[in-house]
């Protein structure tokens, strides 16, 4: 037995999941009624963390997909699950935790239980070999379905699961893709690659006259790929994907293709545009519609997926037809009438025709263009069921009758059909669910949108709703969270914007970007927290979801000097993340943050930087709030000449700015939007509030200026490069000419124990003993480098700290800088994935003489967008930008110190500091 310290015990609550690596292993580890379980960590189906799901009543369920997973025996629990979940040995030991990677778990997987056989004298003929019919045949059998079954299928293959055709498939030409049934374990009479000619009656007859006969008939045929109807769509070259065959087809052609037309907006055409532009293949993506997907969801919805289409390079046309296609030399000639687009080679995603012809002549009713079907599958003629992309929903959605081309469905009403059969009780029809995997981003959608309905934003969450205002989808970008709880609620948030016009949300704003990134499916790297991805720092996705989950997640962001707000009525203006906030001091004293938009129409009511008011007027319609963020008044509140104004329900106290919590110590002031946050000194921990603290010892703050200006890089960059003592050795001439931070020195990068804040520390030193073989490392060191007024280099120790630099970062946005005397602060607020502001404030104290403020200016020359060491991070930031957007798809390597691994090192050559960083960023954003 070969056992392993997994986890402290106390990292492991009762009914919680979290994720451990252990060797090249991920680990799963569940804690139920005090019992300790471990299972390999990721799914058995798709590229998914266990630890990223929901445990419910000893159930994990994959984030992705939804598959359920016994944690006590790894048994898989229902579709698209067909492999258990390996199982190892855990124990708890006093305060930690223990797994045993070669031995199983104590419960071993159970066989899906099954009932009763009976009438083992009935036939079953399955027509069409694909994920409905295999989900009807393991449903029949498990309910006691006897008798024989045939299946017939015009492909060669086993069924087997369509979904990996637009995604895998044509990635990896070796990309596995299941079967989804074992013909051995259901008894199945296989006649595969088989045309059916005819069928009803009680017989099928095969292409070559064999027939089959049968008690029981399923029709699972689902359909064909739409085709264009225009000159040249059956030329070589132009692709429809519908089978194994296809895609093989289309990964071939994409391997051998420099520019590609797809033709379709769809979910399809999306997936085949992605796919393309992973393997680095131009694409131009046209679709005759305004919008993307017009045809299922509203305008903005269909907006946002052109704009993360558009961000990976692909070129969307909207509003053109494809009139012809004809052979142009090698290549292609795709017309849309007085355009003409080139490619080597057209890949068309215009939907399925559903295949019912062996129906109709069987003579079963057909609606929406499918077969009507029951709950059960019944069909209108006795003895025959249906289920697949051939049949249609049994039930009405939103008023009409509908077709649904997806897995859930597929699977879904063949499990129910299959169930008939048996003569058992098909399960309750569920909330249709559709899935996409496009660009890097998981997309899922719950209910039916329609185009007509209303659209709600909140983060990367989507909401439509009717006419009415009831919810009727949810579409998360990403957030598996947020499908598992409207699993159970389908409810809008309240912090939801509607989005009543068609506009474009804002995705990334910087058109000389679009078309450069070109993220990967969110996976880390296998090597771990020394690799990072590109797609961290330049992801419009991750970085929608950075705002809410890291600067309107559980963080103290800085806002304010209470200095800059000394008495009631004064105000600045200031920023959590990219959102604008009010700060202001009430007639009471307190110091009050809340949003800078009118709740009437969206406008920032407060327009200058800072002020002293009585109250802040919105300047479009003149709503009035007080200085602690109250909607006070309203004007024409009751209409004029009894006509207009608000409901008679209309209450002011329900309409004011959000509010944030709000802390302060030692005069800096902190926001929140988690109303429960923990005190400051718990969220920095006792190391960083110690320097924290040595620097605001006390005294009272007194302002010195103000600057700010813009940096071409994400605002990720700025906190590791002062979590980068390496750097500082290396870029800064003057760090190391004069002593300030040099290897060797006396120093520290100190990390508290989540990993996210920071300090680096340094002791000033004699830079004529710097030791040859260091100079000969450092290139920016030069001897002899003199000052023309050495009072710069003045150190005048005021401070309760054995460091002459300190540089805290404290996050998620505030940077601490103290640089011998010379006192700063210095706010980030991102503007995009490729952009942020830095905001400077300089300080001193009261009680500063007159020459201590001069030398604390005079030292400010140091830092600042122009100061002699503020100016070459601001460079090489954008360099590492520039790089990662013009040669995408890359990886940073931060290895330095690996005795060190995440965390506090006493050495300069390190970046476990940034490693710490990542470790929790990714616990926060769950990647």
């Amino acid at each position: 037995m070969a056992w392993q310290l997994a986890a402290p015990a106390g990292a492991l609550a009762e009914n919680q999941v979290i994720g451990v690596r252990l060797g090249e292993t991920e680990v799963a580890l569940y804690r139920l009624n005090g019992e300790v379980f471990a299972t390999h960590g990721v799914c058995t189906h798709a590229l998914a963390f266990m630890k990223d799901g929901f445990l419910e009543n000893g159930q994990i369920e994959c984030p992705l997909h939804q598959g359920r997973f016994d944690v006590r025996s790894g048994r898989a629990l229902c579709a698209p699950l067909s492999r258990n979940l390996p199982t190892y040995a855990a124990e708890t030991r006093g305060d930690e935790i223990w797994v045993d990677l070669d031995q199983p778990g104590r419960a071993a997987p159970t066989a899906t239980p099954q009932a009763e056989p009976h009438d083992a004298t009935r036939r079953l003929v399955v027509v069409g070999a694909g994920q409905a019919a295999a989900a009807a045949i393991r449903a029949a059998r498990e309910a006691g379905f006897a008798g024989p079954i045939a299946l017939v299928g015009e492909e060669p293959h086993l069924p087997y699961e369509r979904p990996p055709l637009s995604k895998e498939a044509l990635l990896d030409a070796g990309a596995a893709i299941p079967d989804c049934l074992d013909p051995a374990a259901t008894s199945v009479d296989l006649h595969l690659g088989r045309r059916v000619e005819s069928l009803g009656g009680g017989r099928v007859t095969l292409a070559g006259g064999a027939v089959l006969e049968y008690d029981a008939l399923l029709i699972a045929t689902g359909g064909r790929a739409r085709r264009l109807s225009v000159p040249g769509a059956d030329l070589r070259g132009v692709h429809y994907l519908r089978t194994r065959e296809d895609a093989d087809s289309i990964a071939d052609a994409l391997a051998k293709a420099r520019r590609v037309v797809v033709v379709g907006g769809g979910f399809i055409g999306l997936e085949l545009a992605s796919a393309a532009r992973k393997m680095g293949v131009a694409v131009t993506l046209l679709e005759q519609a305004p919008e993307l997907m017009a045809r299922l969801l509203p305008a903005p919805i269909g907006a946002a997926f052109r704009q993360l289409a558009e961000s990976h390079g692909v070129e969307v046309r909207r509003g053109l037809a494809v009139q012809s296609i004809a052979q142009h030399g090698a290549a292609l000639l795709v017309s849309t009438g007085d355009e003409f687009f080139e490619a080597d080679a057209v890949l068309v995603g215009v939907g399925l025709e559903p295949e019912t012809a062996l129906a109709t002549a069987a003579g079963c009713r057909l609606k929406a263009g499918a077969i009507a079907i029951d709950e059960a599958g019944r069909t209108s003629i006795p003895g025959i069921w249906a289920a697949g992309d051939c049949a249609a929903y049994p039930a009405p959605i939103r008023g009409a009758d509908r077709r649904l081309e997806s897995w859930q469905f597929a699977e879904d009403s063949g499990a129910a059909a299959g169930r008939s059969i048996a003569g058992a009780a098909p399960a309750p029809l569920r909330t249709p669910w559709f899935w996409s995997d496009q660009f890097g981003v998981n997309i899922q959608m719950l209910g039916m949108p329609l185009a007509t309905d209303r659209v709600a934003r909140s983060g990367a969450c989507y909401w439509t709703a009717d006419a009415e205002g009831r919810p009727t989808a949810i579409i998360a970008l990403n957030d598996a969270a947020a499908i598992h709880a409207a699993r159970k609620s389908l409810t809008i948030p309240a912090q939801a914007r509607w989005l009543d016009e068609p506009e474009e949300p804002p995705m990334d704003t910087h058109a000389e970007n679009r078309g450069l990134t070109l993220s990967r499916r969110y996976a880390w790297p296998a090597e771990g927290l020394t690799r990072i991805p590109d797609w961290v720092y330049t992801d419009p996705w991750i970085y929608e979801r950075e705002v809410e989950r890291i600067f309107k997640g559980r963080t103290w962001n800085y806002v304010a000097l209470e200095s800059e707000i000394p008495n009631s009525g004064d105000y600045i203006r200031s920023h959590v993340g990219p959102t604008p906030v009010v700060v202001s001091r009430a007639e009471d004293g307190s110091i009050n943050v809340f949003e800078n938009r009118c709740t009437h129409r969206a406008a920032e009511f407060c327009r200058e930087l800072k002020g002293n008011v009585p109250e802040f007027v919105c300047p479009y319609h003149q709503w009035t709030y007080d200085l602690k963020g109250n909607l006070q008044g309203v004007p024409f509140r009751r209409g004029a000449a009894g006509k207009g104004g608000m409901p008679a329900d209309f209450k002011v106290e329900d309409h004011g700015p959000r509010k944030l919590a709000v802390t302060t110590h030692r005069g800096v002031v902190f926001a929140s939007y988690a109303e429960d946050m923990e005190s400051l000194q718990d969220y920095l921990g006792a190391e960083v509030m110690r320097e924290f603290e040595a620097t605001f010892d006390g005294r009272k703050l007194v302002i010195l200026g103000h600057y700010r200006h813009t940096l071409p890089g994400n605002w990720k960059l700025y906190h590791e490069n002062l979590k980068d003592p390496y750097h500082a050795t290396l870029l800064h001439t003057f760090l190391v000419a004069f002593g300030l931070l040099v290897a060797g020195n006396r120093s520290l990068m100190l990390a508290d124990p989540s990993g996210r804040h920071g300090v680096m520390c340094s002791a000033k030193s004699d830079p004529s003993k710097i030791a040859a073989e260091d100079k000969k490392e450092m290139r920016a060191f030069h001897d002899g480098m003199k000052l023309e007024d050495p009072r710069m280099m003045d150190f005048f120790d005021e401070f309760d700290s054995e460091w002459s630099v300190t540089m805290s970062t404290i996050w998620p946005n505030l940077i601490v800088q103290r640089e011998m005397n010379t006192l700063g602060i210095r706010q980030i607020v991102p503007t995009g994935p490729n952009e942020f502001i830095m905001k400077w404030t300089m300080f001193g104290f009261e009680g500063d003489t007159p020459e201590m403020t001069a030398h604390r200016l005079r030292q400010g020359n140091l830092m600042g967008p122009a100061g002699f060491l503020g100016l070459e991070d601001n460079e090489a930031m954008k360099f590492v930008q520039d790089g990662m957007l013009r040669v995408p798809d890359g990886e940073h390597y931060v290895a330095l110190d690996p005795a060190t691994p995440e965390g506090t090192s006493d050495t300069l050559i390190s970046e476990s500091a940034i490693r710490a960083m990542y470790r929790h960023w990714r616990e926060v954003m769950g990647i």
